[in-house]
């Protein structure tokens, strides 16, 4: 089931917001000379296709990016989220740059999405689309706590962790056509602190 359509949150907006956080990357040039007129072998064409292969890998900007769709199904189960329902691309949206993962609650009131990125804990507190920061620690990680500019009834809440990469986000977002049952910043504290053994270190 892709859950976060059919009256939950549309994520786009989230993407975008993301997608403004993360670091640009530099340009990769790709440099190839003429081929060689005096031999038979294309040794210069054949360069320039293997350097353009390991460009478009190494220009990947996630490619080295801790991935929370790894973290175990035993772990997932064990902190209350449903292992069926996990989902690499929240609502069917691909994050350039980022690696996601989500998963509805056992509780079945919210979903979780994991967000794992290069932006920093100063990065994300720049953001004027979030308020109400908390100095909150994971573990043995920095992390703070925040809402949502304009949610009056608090339905989402958010915990950004700092990690060797960047930033590791989890982000609850009550179910509409559930309701809320519970604290959603009280659920994504007690998520992130149940998963703070797996995250990057620093």
């Amino acid at each position: 089931m892709r859950y976060g359509t059919g009256g939950e949150e549309p994520m786009t907006s989230w993407g975008k917001l993301l997608r403004g956080a993360v670091l640009a990357t530099g340009a990769v040039v790709v440099l190839a000379g003429c081929g060689d007129t005096t031999g038979s072998t294309p040794t210069s064409t054949t360069a320039a296709a293997t350097a353009t292969t390991t460009a478009t890998k190494s220009a990947d900007p996630d490619a080295a990016l801790w991935n929370p769709c790894d973290l175990p199904e035993a772990a997932i189960s064990g902190t209350g989220l449903d292992t069926a329902s996990k989902n690499k691309d929240a609502a069917g949206v691909d994050f350039t740059g980022w690696k996601v993962c989500g998963w509805r609650a056992v509780s079945r009131w919210y979903d979780l999405t994991i967000f794992s990125g290069t932006p920093t804990l100063q990065d994300v507190q720049k953001r004027r689309d979030f308020e109400s920061f908390t100095p909150h620690p994971v573990g043995a990680h920095n992390a703070v706590e925040f809402l949502d500019v304009g949610d009056a009834k608090q339905l989402k809440c958010s915990i950004a962790v700092e990690a060797a990469q960047g930033t590791v986000l989890f982000r609850i977002v009550t179910r509409y056509s559930v309701g809320k049952q519970g604290d959603p910043c009280a659920e994504v504290r007690r998520h992130a602190s149940d998963l703070a053994q797996y995250l990057p270190k620093n």
